[in-house]
């Protein structure tokens, strides 16, 4: 897709979910302002994706956008993240009342863990590496939300 990037469609993958945060001495996500970008441990991160805020340039800027589904391809709201590095290192674990966390990461490997607050839809998971340019779509699929 021409100036998106890449898609990645994470519906295949089924993986556990951590209940801790991924900051020391936290427990659960912090939890994001809607349409305010925000740095949560280093990390620029936004949750948008509801209305015409939706449509603004400056949600181009950044390099990875997770989106939340059902099987309809509808998006989900009440949403959580958990980002990991090529290690496995906890990095980021924040939740989002949006169907979108925008994301501004190094190059490099990276894994995220999703999951919707509140429901028993399963969590999902996918790998995904930032690109150079453009914007990558990680879709994280709830078939059974």
């Amino acid at each position: 897709m021409a100036g998106l990037g890449a898609m990645v469609a994470a519906g295949l993958c089924l993986c556990a979910f951590p209940a801790s945060s991924a900051s020391p001495g936290t427990s659960g996500p912090s939890v994001l302002p809607v349409d305010a970008p925000t740095v949560v441990n280093g990390i620029e991160v936004a949750c948008t994706g509801i209305g015409q805020t939706r449509l603004e340039a400056r949600w181009q800027d950044y390099g990875v956008r997770v989106e939340f589904s059902n099987a309809r391809n509808e998006y989900l709201t009440g949403g959580a993240i958990v980002v990991r590095n090529a290690g496995g290192r906890a990095l980021l674990n924040v939740s989002c009342d949006a169907p979108w966390v925008l994301l501004r990461l190094p190059r490099g490997a990276y894994r995220v863990e999703g999951r919707l607050l509140d429901s028993a839809a399963k969590p999902r998971s996918a790998p995904f590496a930032p690109p150079a340019s453009g914007q990558l779509r990680v879709i994280l699929q709830f078939p059974n939300a």
